[in-house]
């Protein structure tokens, strides 16, 4: 094998280990192989993807799968995603592809989340502490709380304001319909007294 041979074969290797591709993309205003332009594929995608007040940023070429991506400004996108919309040259349709990325950690349940501030409240009780969720809407919740098993516990009320929980009642006895003024569903604080 003479050492030019050796070169090649050496460099084939370096660029199968080290994951590089070469992707050319033609320029913007040449057709691609299959004849579809970025004009062309912008006008699909913005027919198929986009609603009134989004837009595309300008569309890029991808040889490998013969298709137009076009970064989207969407009014609502998933948590973590940044879409595209992406054109087929071969089939002329558009698809949003979110692109996706990361590990998205479930929210603690409302029910851990106010046990725990029952602990910091009462933190002679903060071993036995547990919370029944009774009544839950989006922003607010009613439940019961116990502070030592076996015994009677109480009823909570509690409201989230700016991704916050915290606890605006606890107690046993009459529930205040002043409460209301949390915007508290009508369901929740139907045996209020005043």
């Amino acid at each position: 094998m003479n050492k030019k041979s050796i070169i090649a074969i050496a460099s084939v290797i370096v660029l199968a280990f080290t994951g590089c591709t070469f992707n050319i993309q033609p320029p913007a205003s040449e057709s691609t192989k299959v004849g579809l332009t970025e004009a062309e594929a912008k006008i699909i995608a913005e027919k198929n993807c986009i609603k009134e007040g989004e837009s595309l940023s300008p569309g890029y070429y991808n040889d490998n799968s013969q298709t137009w991506w076009f970064d989207a400004n969407l009014k609502s996108t998933n948590k973590g995603c940044n879409p595209a919309c992406v054109v087929s040259e071969n089939t002329k349709t558009a698809e949003i592809n979110w692109r996706c990325t990361g590990l998205l950690l479930p929210e603690e349940s409302t029910s851990n989340v106010l046990q725990k501030l029952f602990a910091e409240k009462y933190p002679q009780y903060a071993e036995d502490v547990s919370v029944i969720i009774e009544q839950e809407a989006a922003n607010h919740a009613r439940g019961s709380v116990n502070f030592k098993i076996g015994e009677p516990g109480g009823i909570f009320l509690a409201v989230k304001t700016d991704g916050e929980w915290q606890i605006v009642h606890d107690g046993n006895g009459i529930i205040p319909c002043d409460l209301n003024k949390y915007g508290f569903p009508a369901k929740m604080l139907s045996d209020c007294a005043k």
